[in-house]
Parts: C-alpha cells; sequence; structure tokens
C-alpha cells in the first residue's frame, strides 16, 4: 500500500504592525412598501452604516497569526469613534473582526480558515482585479442563495449573493458585497452594500477623494446574511 500525504497550507500573515486600509461604501435599499421607514426596525445597524463616511483600520499588532485592528469611524455628522478587533488568521476566531483577514499566499479550493463557523468556506478561484493601485491577484469567494415557496397561498421568495474578495499576498479584505432581496405576497424589500479598498499604506496608491469604509462593515452586514438566511430556510415546507 502506498500513502501519500499532502502537506496542509501553511497559514501566515501577511500584513505588519502600523498598515492601514481605507474602504469606499455603497448602500441601497428598496421597497415596494411606499409606508415602510428606514431603517426597518429589525435592522438597526443600517442607520449608522448609511451615515458612515469613512473609516481607517489600522494594524495594531501582529503575534503569529494573530492581527489586532483599531477602527476610527468618522460619520456625517462630524463624530467619530474608536474600536478595535482581532482575529486569528488562521482559525477565524475573533472579536469584531471576522473575515477581516485570512492568512497570506492561500489559493483555490483552499479554506479561508482552518477552524470554526468559516472552516468549510472554500476559495471558488484566483483573479486579477484592479485597484486605485493597480493589478492585485485576489482570492474570490462567491455564496448565491434563492428560494422560492409558498404557504396559504402566499408566496415567499429570498435571494443572496455574497461576494468576498482577499488580496493574495497580504490576506487583507480588499472588497466585499452584499445583495438581498426578500419577498412576501405583493411586498418586496432588497438592499445591498458594497465595500471597496481605497487607500493603503502598504501599496502604493494615487490620491482619491475622501469617502472610506471600514472592514467592521462586513461583521455587521455578514451577521445579518446568516441570519436572515437561516430564518428564512426554516420557514420552507417540506415539499415546494
Amino acid at each position: 500500500m502506498i500513502v501519500t500525504a499532502t502537506a496542509a497550507q501553511e497559514r501566515t500573515v501577511g500584513v505588519a504592525e502600523g498598515d492601514w486600509f481605507t474602504y469606499g461604501l455603497d448602500f441601497s435599499w428598496n421597497t415596494t412598501d411606499s409606508d415602510s421607514l428606514f431603517p426597518p426596525s429589525e435592522y438597526g445597524d443600517w442607520e449608522r452604516i448609511n451615515e458612515t463616511e469613512w473609516i481607517k483600520v489600522t494594524v495594531t499588532d501582529v503575534s503569529g497569526t494573530n492581527v489586532s485592528f483599531q477602527y476610527l469611524t468618522h460619520y456625517e455628522n462630524g463624530t467619530e469613534e474608536i474600536g478595535d478587533g482581532y482575529i486569528d488568521a488562521d482559525t477565524g476566531d475573533e472579536s469584531n473582526a471576522a473575515l477581516s483577514i485570512i492568512s497570506a499566499n492561500l489559493g483555490e479550493n483552499d479554506s479561508i480558515y482552518t477552524s470554526g463557523d468559516y472552516s468549510m468556506w472554500m476559495i471558488n478561484e484566483t483573479i486579477t482585479r484592479t485597484y486605485p493601485d493597480g493589478a492585485r491577484n485576489t482570492n474570490h469567494i462567491n455564496m448565491t442563495y434563492e428560494f422560492s415557496w409558498t404557504i396559504n397561498e402566499l408566496h415567499y421568495y429570498f435571494y443572496q449573493s455574497i461576494n468576498l474578495y482577499w488580496d493574495k499576498e497580504t490576506g487583507i479584505l480588499v472588497e466585499d458585497s452584499f445583495d438581498f432581496c426578500n419577498q412576501t405576497g405583493d411586498h418586496m424589500e432588497s438592499w445591498s452594500v458594497v465595500s471597496r479598498v481605497t487607500d493603503s499604506s502598504v501599496w502604493v496608491i494615487p490620491e482619491f477623494p475622501a469617502g472610506s469604509l471600514m472592514l467592521a462593515i462586513s461583521v455587521i452586514v455578514t451577521v445579518i446574511a446568516i441570519s436572515i438566511e437561516r430564518r428564512l430556510t426554516k420557514k420552507q415546507p417540506n415539499n415546494n
């Protein structure tokens, strides 16, 4: 018997203390209900996202595969908040930093983390995408779900698409997009959030107009996305 052993992908951190990143944001929300108010009561975080002008994310410490961040959030009314978070780029263990960084130099079919909730998430492809500093090798994950069912003659529809992009060399999240549509009968509600790196100390990037956002946006939106998907999946009947 011949046994072939495959070495696991080594997990390494591609950023250093003092590195910083800023992100641009595009948020939209639409509904067919003219009486609906923004934000919907169950999504109070949307108002905070919508009112954020920019966030600067700074790496404050790197220890092994553990990375700590500081978030400086600047709102449209001029107020600011400072927060922090950390994540293990190997295991994905985190606080206020979900998905913000993965190991450097991962590739297609590699899991983004070695344990925890996201250990089953595999990189779909490594592609070239253009950011303000130029073309970058980027690791991409797409997850799209679509459900449709009817209960007591009432039609339900749910659509969710998530795209996440990490810079291959550094492992830092450089772009994400979240698109959702939820329909009950004639009432339809849709929303989307797109955040994208606009400036960084790691790469030489030309000067751009102010307007950036945080990795922490991905934390909020990912939690909302997963909770919606789980809740609506439970509502589905066994036979569509």
